[in-house]
C-alpha cells in the first residue's frame, strides 16, 4: 500500500468540545486544512444588532475578524458550564475570509480513517454543515463542514445588514419630510435630484 493511498484514507482535523444543555460535552472536528491558527481568547468587541451567536469583532493582527459563537449558532449553549479560562478561538480560513470561531475547548489534533466516517442521518439535522460522524475509542465526533457554517452565517448576516440598511434608509427619509421647511435650498436641490 502506497503512502498517498494512506493519506486519501485519513483526514486530519482539530477536535473540540461544546458544552451541550445536559452540562455534557459533545465532541466536534473541522479538517485542519481550514484552521489557520487556535488563540485564546481576548477582547471581543460587541456589535450592536448582530445575530445572538455573532459574539462580536476582534483585531487579529491588524485585521478585523469577526468571532461567531459555535454554541449559539448550532443551538447547544449553556453558559453555566463554560470555562471561560479554556474558551479557545478557531480562526478559520475559507476562501480567503478569515473568521473566529468560538468553542468551550480545543481537545487535539487526530488523524480520522475515513472508514470510521458515517454520513449524517437524512434529515436528522436541519443544517446542511454536518459533514459526517466519526466513531473514535467508542466516542463519537461530528465533523463540521467550515465552509457551509460560514457561507450560512454569513447569509444571515448579509440578511440582518440589508435589513438594518433598509430601516435606516427609511427613517432618513421620514426626517428629510418632516422638516422640509428647515432644508437650506442647496440641500433640497441635491435630494430632489437623488429621488
Amino acid at each position: 500500500m502506497s503512502t498517498q493511498t494512506v493519506l486519501n484514507e485519513t483526514i486530519q482535523v482539530v477536535t473540540f468540545t461544546i458544552s451541550e444543555k445536559s452540562s455534557k460535552k459533545g465532541n466536534y472536528a473541522v479538517p485542519i486544512d481550514q484552521v489557520k491558527e487556535i488563540k485564546i481568547v481576548e477582547a471581543i468587541t460587541k456589535i450592536p444588532k448582530s445575530k445572538p451567536y455573532v459574539r462580536g469583532v476582534m483585531n487579529l493582527r491588524g485585521k478585523i475578524i469577526p468571532i461567531i459563537d459555535v454554541n449559539k449558532k448550532i443551538g447547544l449553549s449553556n453558559s453555566n458550564t463554560t470555562e471561560i479560562e479554556k474558551q479557545r478561538i478557531l480562526v478559520a480560513d475559507v476562501n480567503d475570509t478569515l473568521t473566529g470561531l468560538l468553542v468551550d475547548e480545543v481537545n487535539e489534533v487526530l488523524r480520522i480513517s475515513t472508514k470510521d466516517v458515517e454520513e449524517s442521518p437524512q434529515g436528522a439535522f436541519e443544517e446542511n454543515y454536518i459533514k459526517g460522524i466519526a466513531k473514535m475509542n467508542e466516542k463519537l465526533i461530528i465533523l463540521v463542514d467550515v465552509s457551509k457554517f460560514l457561507n450560512e452565517t454569513k447569509e444571515h448576516i448579509k440578511n440582518d445588514t440589508s435589513m438594518n440598511a433598509k430601516s435606516v434608509e427609511i427613517e432618513s427619509e421620514d426626517i428629510v419630510e418632516n422638516n422640509n421647511d428647515e432644508i437650506i435650498p442647496e440641500i433640497e436641490a441635491i435630494i430632489n435630484q437623488d429621488a
